[in-house]
């Protein structure tokens, strides 16, 4: 499927596909942040998603459609964490080797997950490297790779999120999303704006990892100067043939960058609300001060991406 076929009707084949391995997420209006910023904000709760994160849409996704013969040579990603354990999850479940390839920084309980799913883990000095390892063992082997956004299986599972708001809130004005590799934005935008053009899709990036916002901004994609963010989701370097940037260019409205301090904060704050939020998954609220003008009685849906973080590392990150 090229990306100029991916269409809405993809989106509800891959929500049908996809159901019964997954949950529908709860959309929870926020008190407190609706007080905050004089709006209705909701939170769109995917850190209660199966493995701690909206990964597991995606891949379901594309392993039901693989044929009997894929299935039994197997499947592989590069990964910061959550993809691969999306990717082991959903595999352990179909019976399909899974093999995930980690920057040797991961988070130490993103390898417990992935041990615990059964994946076949190997680590390697940067997630780029991982990834070029993968394609390269994709080949060779005859696995299946499935890059985390790169992908239209990614993309219209992604979009399935999107479905799911408008079910729980149609009439919201705003919708926020976390934007890494951009298969869950693209998704959301397809979805969405073929169902209420009129709505607003905003996408957040890391100061540190800009590649969207700047590619968004020129309208193509250029070199953009990288550094590491605690936002290791959001991080990294982006193929500039993918096939979200089209996407994203034609349909999101904005691009917002967050820093770690903000980022920081929006973990915090959540963390008063009994939710465990990993750096990744808390860029969209921390955004909202940023948007506060923009969203002023504005009905608002924040994603919350994942929850898949060390208490060691989530504890050193709120006290810093």
């Amino acid at each position: 499927m090229e990306v100029k076929q991916i269409k809405l009707d993809d989106i509800i084949a891959a929500h049908h596909r996809i159901k019964s391995y997954i949950r529908h997420t709860p959309l929870e209006h926020n008190p407190k942040l609706s007080y905050l910023y004089d709006s209705e904000i909701f939170l769109k709760l995917e850190n209660h998603q199966v493995t701690g994160s909206f990964k597991a849409r995606g891949s379901f996704n594309k392993l039901l459609t693989l044929d009997q013969s894929d299935q039994k040579r197997g499947v592989i990603a590069p990964s910061a964490g959550n993809h691969g354990i999306g990717l082991a999850y959903a595999a352990g479940k179909l019976s399909i080797p899974s093999y995930v390839y980690l920057p040797k920084d991961a988070d130490e309980s993103k390898v417990k997950t992935l041990e615990m799913y059964g994946a076949s883990i190997s680590f390697f000095d940067s997630i780029e490297n991982a990834r070029l390892t993968a394609l390269r063992d994709a080949k060779e082997n005859g696995y299946t790779f499935l890059s985390a956004y790169n992908n239209p299986a990614m993309v219209t599972a992604g979009g399935t999120i999107g479905l799911e708001i408008l079910e729980d809130l149609s009439d919201v004005d705003v919708v926020i999303s976390c934007l890494g590799g951009g298969g869950l934005t693209a998704g959301i935008c397809i979805a969405l704006k073929t169902l209420k053009p009129n709505i607003q899709i905003w996408g957040v990036q890391t100061e540190k990892s800009p590649t969207f916002a700047v590619w968004h901004k020129i309208g193509k994609p250029v070199p953009v100067n990288l550094e590491p963010s605690i936002a290791e989701g959001l991080s990294g370097p982006i193929e500039p043939e993918t096939i979200t940037f089209p996407i994203i260019h034609e349909y999101l409205d904005k691009v917002i960058t967050v820093s770690e301090e903000e980022i920081i904060h929006a973990m915090r704050e959540m963390l008063d609300d009994q939710y465990i939020i990993e750096p990744s998954g808390a860029a969209g609220i921390a955004s909202l001060n940023k948007v506060s003008h923009d969203i002023k009685g504005l009905k608002t849906a924040v994603l919350v991406t994942g929850r898949n973080v060390s208490w060691s590392r989530f504890s050193s990150l709120i006290s810093s």
